[in-house]
């Protein structure tokens, strides 16, 4: 569809990061800095914890996580959105929007410093082309609401929020990307509570100034943070930080137009030097093409393996209604057409037994219908049965764990990544959606995404479930 690219996270965070700056803008015209940063982070965590209760959303982070999590919001929103406050007294929204852009640059020298990364020519260029533009915005661009050292202040912000993102991004492949939000949100709130002097003035707001609120809180934090997360969470740190670059082009557009905040000349050519070298470090970190010469024979495809048709299981009789085949054909589709699968299969557990029958399967000629799945390896049913928590796997060597059967047809059908989405309902375990890919398919993205449609399965396979008084008859 020529539109899709509407509902990739990236694009939705640009679109909803843009009104940060005018937003925050309005709302200094009437309440402090300090003041600013809690309501809007306690408020959208209040939002987010909201959905997550209506929604049923179970949270998994464990307690390294947390910790590691208490750290990224105390860096990342009470630092980065108390920063951001201040040097916004006096910088334009548009302008503010610039300066941040810079945190690329800033994730490089800290890549440089703290994981010993190296730097090209091209990544050094582009640093000394963005703090060239930078100098002009700071020196030159402030016109008549002058920027001086809110300005540096504001940097200062950028060199924070690329820290954020560093220390964020290992998390991401193991904390939901809304319940990372929801945590940052939360503790990013309650450490500015102390410094804030809570004198918000609520008389004198006006309609503009509740509306203003209400997209700061849930449009550009609740709404964008998750997008960004998302994000982040199918790129790298540079790719997602690069997505930076179309926010000023919008922030200054609806400064200009919603608070007569035009940019002067010096402001524009200085951003647009800073946006230039900013590109250049983000494409500093792409390895440059091979030589012909150092291109490498292609390697002989491996011999094929030859695959057991159907596998060596026992199989039970089924009855399942034509409607209830239908929904789940549609739910698996779905999962196929968003993430992809060479093999997906829906299973239903068996309390009794303790095994998991196949009620759907992308592959009837190998893994049959009514297959009996016995051998399944306690660090699975702990993790999945007992804690209802989804399993992932890109490592080619995993299949080969106890989580897995029938290894040999996995190897002959080169399937080396794997989801087990576990589909539950109050607190009972019902079954799985298992998607098995190439290895190196899936992420933690593409995890949720099969979540999401474990979800709708849940009615499904409660009314299939096996009841205490009866045995299994579908």
């Amino acid at each position: 569809m020529q539109l899709a690219w509407l509902r990739r996270p990236g694009t939705l965070m640009v679109i909803t990061s843009a009104p940060t700056y005018v937003a925050t803008s309005e709302l200094l015209r009437v309440i402090s800095p300090l003041d600013l940063t809690p309501v809007r982070f306690l408020g959208a965590a209040l939002v987010l914890g909201l959905y997550l209760l209506i929604r049923r959303r179970r949270l998994v982070a464990r307690r390294g996580d947390l910790l590691r999590a208490f750290g990224v919001s105390a860096i990342g929103y009470a630092a980065y959105g108390t920063l951001l406050n201040i040097g916004q007294t006096t910088v334009p929204a548009g302008t503010t929007s610039l300066l941040l852009n810079t945190s690329p640059v800033f994730a490089l020298i800290l890549g440089r410093l703290l994981l010993g990364e190296r730097i090209t020519p091209r990544g050094i260029a582009g640093t000394i082309v963005a703090m060239t533009g930078v100098a002009m915005v700071a020196v030159f661009g402030g016109g008549r609401l002058g920027l001086g050292w809110n300005a540096l202040i504001i940097l200062f912000a950028a060199l924070i929020l690329a820290l954020y993102l560093i220390w964020q991004q290992p998390l991401l492949s193991r904390i939901p990307a809304i319940e990372m939000v929801f945590w940052g949100c939360l503790w990013g709130g309650l450490l500015t509570l102390p410094p804030a002097p809570l004198d918000l003035h609520l008389a004198a707001w006006q309609g503009r100034t509740w509306l203003a609120l209400a997209v700061l809180v849930l449009v550009s934090t609740a709404l964008a943070y998750v997008f960004w997360a998302r994000a982040l969470a199918e790129t790298s740190v540079a790719e997602g930080g690069s997505l930076l670059f179309a926010v000023p082009l919008i922030s200054i557009t609806l400064g200009w137009l919603l608070l007569d905040q035009a940019p002067t000349p010096a402001a524009v050519i200085g951003g647009c030097i800073a946006v230039a070298g900013v590109m250049l470090v983000s494409r500093s970190a792409a390895p440059p093409p091979p030589a012909a010469d150092d291109v490498p024979a292609p390697r002989p495809a491996p011999a094929e393996v030859p695959v057991p048709v159907p596998v060596d299981e026992a199989v039970v009789d089924l009855t399942i209604t034509a409607t209830d085949r239908a929904a789940i054909t549609a739910a698996v589709g779905r999962a196929v057409a968003q993430i992809g699968a060479r093999l997906a299969t829906v299973s239903l557990w068996r309390p009794g037994s303790q095994d998991l029958v196949r009620i759907y399967t992308s592959m009837p000629e190998v893994y049959r219908p009514g297959g009996v799945s016995a051998g399944l390896g306690a660090d699975w049913i702990d993790q999945c049965v007992v804690r209802r928590e989804s399993y992932l796997t890109d490592d080619p060597g995993d299949p080969e764990s106890d989580a897995f059967e029938h290894h040999d047809t996995l190897a002959a059908l080169r399937l080396g990544a794997a989801i087990n989405a576990v589909v539950a309902q109050d607190g009972r375990f019902l079954g799985c959606l298992n998607l098995l890919h190439s290895p190196g398919s899936y992420t933690a993205a593409d995890l949720r995404v099969a979540d999401a449609v474990a979800a709708d399965l849940a009615e499904i396979l409660a009314r299939l479930a096996p009841q205490p008084d009866r045995r299994l008859n579908a």
